[in-house]
Protein backbone atom coordinates (compact mmCIF):
# COMPACT_ATOMS: atom_id res chain seq x y z
CA UNK A 1 0.00 0.00 0.00
CA UNK A 2 0.88 3.65 0.05
CA UNK A 3 2.00 3.65 3.68
CA UNK A 4 4.63 1.02 2.90
CA UNK A 5 5.84 3.01 -0.10
CA UNK A 6 6.04 6.18 2.00
CA UNK A 7 8.11 4.44 4.68
CA UNK A 8 10.50 3.00 2.11
CA UNK A 9 10.79 6.37 0.38
CA UNK A 10 11.37 8.12 3.71
CA UNK A 11 14.17 5.70 4.58
CA UNK A 12 15.76 6.16 1.16
CA UNK A 13 15.63 9.95 1.51
CA UNK A 14 17.17 9.78 4.99
CA UNK A 15 20.00 7.58 3.70
CA UNK A 16 20.72 9.97 0.84
CA UNK A 17 20.63 12.99 3.16
CA UNK A 18 23.01 11.24 5.56
CA UNK A 19 25.41 10.46 2.71
CA UNK A 20 25.16 14.07 1.53
CA UNK A 21 25.89 15.37 5.01
CA UNK A 22 28.99 13.18 5.21
CA UNK A 23 30.11 14.36 1.79
CA UNK A 24 29.66 18.01 2.80
CA UNK A 25 31.82 17.44 5.90
CA UNK A 26 34.52 15.77 3.80
CA UNK A 27 34.59 18.63 1.29
CA UNK A 28 34.73 21.19 4.10
CA UNK A 29 37.64 19.38 5.78
CA UNK A 30 39.58 19.15 2.51
CA UNK A 31 38.90 22.80 1.73
CA UNK A 32 39.95 23.91 5.21
CA UNK A 33 43.21 21.93 4.97
CA UNK A 34 43.94 23.27 1.51
CA UNK A 35 43.27 26.86 2.55
CA UNK A 36 45.44 26.56 5.68
CA UNK A 37 48.42 25.25 3.69
CA UNK A 38 48.03 27.75 0.87
CA UNK A 39 46.47 30.59 2.85
CA UNK A 40 49.63 32.65 2.74
CA UNK A 41 49.59 32.64 -1.05
CA UNK A 42 45.98 33.79 -1.18
CA UNK A 43 46.50 36.58 1.34
CA UNK A 44 49.25 38.10 -0.83
CA UNK A 45 46.91 38.75 -3.77
CA UNK A 46 46.31 42.47 -4.07
CA UNK A 47 42.91 43.84 -4.92
CA UNK A 48 44.47 45.62 -7.91
CA UNK A 49 45.34 42.20 -9.36
CA UNK A 50 41.70 41.12 -9.40
CA UNK A 51 40.16 42.13 -12.72
CA UNK A 52 36.55 43.13 -13.15
CA UNK A 53 34.55 41.29 -15.82
CA UNK A 54 34.14 43.25 -19.05
CA UNK A 55 31.09 45.47 -19.35
CA UNK A 56 28.15 44.16 -21.33
CA UNK A 57 28.06 45.43 -24.92
CA UNK A 58 25.40 47.97 -25.72
CA UNK A 59 22.11 46.59 -27.02
CA UNK A 60 21.59 49.71 -29.14
CA UNK A 61 22.21 49.24 -32.87
CA UNK A 62 25.28 50.90 -34.32
CA UNK A 63 24.60 52.92 -37.47
CA UNK A 64 26.17 51.26 -40.50
CA UNK A 65 28.77 53.39 -42.28
CA UNK A 66 28.05 51.66 -45.60
CA UNK A 67 24.31 51.19 -46.25
CA UNK A 68 25.06 49.33 -49.51
CA UNK A 69 27.23 46.74 -47.71
CA UNK A 70 25.78 43.26 -48.55
CA UNK A 71 25.91 42.26 -44.88
CA UNK A 72 23.97 45.36 -43.85
CA UNK A 73 21.42 44.90 -46.63
CA UNK A 74 20.90 41.22 -45.72
CA UNK A 75 20.68 41.99 -42.00
CA UNK A 76 18.17 44.79 -42.50
CA UNK A 77 16.07 42.63 -44.82
CA UNK A 78 16.02 39.82 -42.26
CA UNK A 79 14.99 42.23 -39.51
CA UNK A 80 12.23 43.71 -41.69
CA UNK A 81 10.96 40.24 -42.63
CA UNK A 82 10.93 39.12 -39.00
CA UNK A 83 9.04 42.27 -38.00
CA UNK A 84 6.49 41.75 -40.79
CA UNK A 85 5.89 38.14 -39.76
CA UNK A 86 5.62 39.11 -36.09
CA UNK A 87 3.01 41.78 -36.77
CA UNK A 88 1.02 39.85 -39.39
CA UNK A 89 -0.48 37.48 -36.84
CA UNK A 90 0.42 34.50 -39.01
CA UNK A 91 2.48 32.24 -36.84
CA UNK A 92 4.06 29.03 -38.00
CA UNK A 93 2.26 26.86 -35.46
CA UNK A 94 0.52 23.98 -37.17
CA UNK A 95 -2.95 24.02 -35.62
CA UNK A 96 -4.12 21.22 -37.90
CA UNK A 97 -1.63 18.60 -36.70
CA UNK A 98 -3.28 15.22 -36.02
CA UNK A 99 -3.74 14.13 -32.45
CA UNK A 100 -1.72 11.25 -31.06
CA UNK A 101 -3.05 8.05 -32.64
CA UNK A 102 -2.47 6.03 -29.46
CA UNK A 103 -4.94 6.51 -26.60
CA UNK A 104 -3.52 7.68 -23.29
CA UNK A 105 -3.04 4.86 -20.83
CA UNK A 106 -1.96 5.82 -17.32
CA UNK A 107 0.95 3.68 -16.27
CA UNK A 108 0.48 4.05 -12.53
CA UNK A 109 3.21 4.10 -9.92
CA UNK A 110 6.29 1.98 -10.56
CA UNK A 111 5.86 0.72 -6.98
CA UNK A 112 2.50 -0.90 -7.81
CA UNK A 113 3.00 -4.58 -8.52
CA UNK A 114 -0.42 -5.95 -9.35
Amino acid sequence: GLSCDNIEMDMAVRNVMSDLSGLKKLVKDITDRSMSTRGAKFSKIKSSQVREPPAEPSALPIPAPYPDDPYVVTRDAAIATAAAVATSGNDDDDDTAPMDSQPYEPRGSPCNTL
